[in-house]
């Protein structure tokens, strides 16, 4: 059984939100899917130069004090990992300057106003 459910949060947005308690440190899911060597997106980064299309990463928003955390194995994969105890029905959310050298789109974040761009910018 599915831990996570891609729910609507607004009007043209969703978001990745868990479907039970999920307690810290336990995995959420593994991202596993087509690389590119380009950001897009909805890609997460996993090596330099390697970006990652998953159907539950893609729906991962940004926040910056997440919920979840991106552990990268072996440049193959990654694994999303509980940061702190999400409730049932909270929104799974992760740092994108934690991961991204670069974003495709750029924005300025809801949590500070602060604009996420990248960790290497």
């Amino acid at each position: 059984m599915s831990k996570t459910e891609v729910k609507d949060i607004k009007e043209n947005e969703k978001g990745l939100f868990a479907k039970q308690n999920i307690k810290k440190g336990n995995l959420i899911t593994v991202l596993k899917g087509k690389t590119f060597s380009r950001p897009t997106r909805t890609s997460i980064q996993i090596e330099d130069k390697q970006h990652i299309e998953d159907l539950e990463g893609g729906y991962m928003n940004h926040h910056c004090d997440p919920s979840a955390e991106i552990i990268i194995k072996n440049g193959v994969y990654a694994l999303v990992a509980a940061k702190r105890y999400i409730s049932d029905g909270e929104e799974i959310t992760f740092d994108y300057e934690t991961t991204e050298s670069e974003l495709s789109h750029p924005f300025e974040c809801d949590c500070h106003g602060k604009f996420i761009k990248g960790r290497g910018r």
